[in-house]
């Protein structure tokens, strides 16, 4: 008996040895020639990756794909199948991301022989795509439709038709839309800038009292406020982001996205009460509220806990500045401003604003406290501040100039056939 258990597992001592000996323990070779170790490339750069893959058996399977410092893929795998014991890659690899940041990225270059993986990574730095202003639209509405156009130099050129009235606009360069709001009949509608296709709608259920209240645009979402009290947002493909609900009887007009927080203005449905009200934006829940004796403007960032809104007394009509703490949850009046009501505002820079009053252009600083004479005269219904051209475009019903902000001159005038409501830069991401 002794005997036969020897033989047994000497026999299975062999065999074990000999599946071994079939087994690969031979990982595939990778060697890169292109691109090399921290190697710069820039927007819409194409690389061509370069080099020789092999192994004492065949390579089952290839992958290039470019990852960021938190390892996860920022655009598509290439792949390969080479089933031989060699394989020269020669492949081009495309930065066609415009909206891919700047900062240093690794490829990962695996091979397999369906037993053993090698893995290769190589460090390269990225340039991303510099923004640039693409277009500049305005809208109009003659009661029953709003209509779209395309402002080029003195010349304009319509762009689009919409059914419905109009409250706001917002251009979302980050999806390339154009989009348009309304209050009693005009829906929120999202336009292909490219093709000028209707690529989504929110339809306005009004009867006969407004629907949409108000509307702002953050980023890559557009904020609207709807009479029930709702605030919602929606992204680039018309998916809810936000739900919030004001105040019983109120509704929400100025709104701000700040850090981690929603700020709403609301106001009271009946009369002229408001509130300055605060949500997370994770989840659209209360925060805090304050009670507002100003009808605001425009909210904006001060610093991580303060917000300066630029407002209209609700008793005497002029304007106010206020500087809002969050932590303390009250308001201050740092310093005056001339007595008249405020027109239209546009942040200039950090802390700088630019209002419209009493006809002429005045420049508001917070953190100087200090105001200073811009431009005289020009009876500005709506204003609206470019960065990266550094021009000014002030509306005066049906009047547009473009100004060049820091010299003051005149670039350019258009007169429209009716009044601009509204006006917005298109950016190439």
């Amino acid at each position: 008996m002794f005997k036969y258990f020897s033989l047994i597992v000497l026999l299975t001592s062999v065999f074990i040895f000999s599946c071994k000996k079939d087994g690969d323990d031979i990982s595939p070779s990778i060697s890169i020639s292109s691109p090399f170790n921290n190697q710069q490339l820039n927007g819409f750069d194409t690389l061509i990756v370069r080099g020789t893959i092999t192994d004492n058996k065949n390579i089952k399977y290839v992958s290039v794909v470019l990852r960021n410092q938190n390892n996860i893929n920022v655009l598509p795998i290439v792949s390969f199948e080479p089933n031989s014991p060699s394989f020269n890659l020669n492949t081009a690899y495309f930065f066609n991301d415009i909206h891919m940041p700047s900062g240093e990225y690794h490829f990962k270059i695996s091979a397999s022989d369906g037993e053993n993986i090698t893995n290769k990574f190589i460090t390269i730095y990225y340039g991303e795509v510099a923004k640039e202003r693409t277009g500049v639209f305005f809208y109009d509405n003659n009661g029953s439709s709003t209509s779209i156009y395309s402002l080029t130099g003195t010349n304009a050129t319509l762009f689009k038709t919409l059914p419905g009235d109009f409250i706001g606009g917002a251009a979302n360069s980050f999806n390339q839309q154009l989009l348009s709001v309304g209050s009693l009949s005009g829906n929120l509608t999202a336009v292909d800038v490219t093709f000028g296709d209707v690529l989504w709608e929110i339809n306005n259920s009004s009867s006969s009292t407004p629907f949409f209240m108000h509307t702002f645009f953050n980023s890559k979402e557009i904020y609207v406020s709807l009479r029930n009290g709702e605030i919602r947002a929606y992204d680039g493909n018309g998916n809810p982001k936000f739900l919030a609900q004001a105040q019983p009887s109120f509704y929400g007009e100025e709104g701000l996205i700040h850090t981690n927080l929603f700020f709403s203005e609301q106001k009271a449905i009946g009369n002229n009460d408001r509130r300055l009200v605060l949500y997370w934006t994770a989840s659209g829940a209360l925060v805090q509220q304050i009670t507002l004796f100003e009808d605001v403007l425009g909210l904006y960032s001060l610093n991580t806990n303060k917000i300066v809104l630029l407002a209209n007394d609700k008793s005497t009509g002029n304007a106010k500045i206020q500087i809002y703490d969050i932590q303390a949850n009250a308001k201050s009046t740092p310093f005056s401003l001339a007595a008249s009501p405020i027109d239209d505002v546009e942040e200039i820079s950090s802390g700088v604003y630019l209002i419209a009053q009493n006809g002429n252009l005045v420049l508001v600083n917070a953190n100087s406290f200090s105001t200073l004479p811009y431009l005289s005269g020009v009876n500005a219904t709506k204003i609206k501040y470019e960065v990266f051209a550094n021009e000014l475009y002030v509306i005066n019903g049906n009047t547009i100039t473009v100004y060049d902000f820091s010299s003051k001159t005149i670039k350019g005038t258009y007169s429209h056939t009716s009044t601009v409501l509204d006006l917005v830069f298109l950016f190439n991401k």
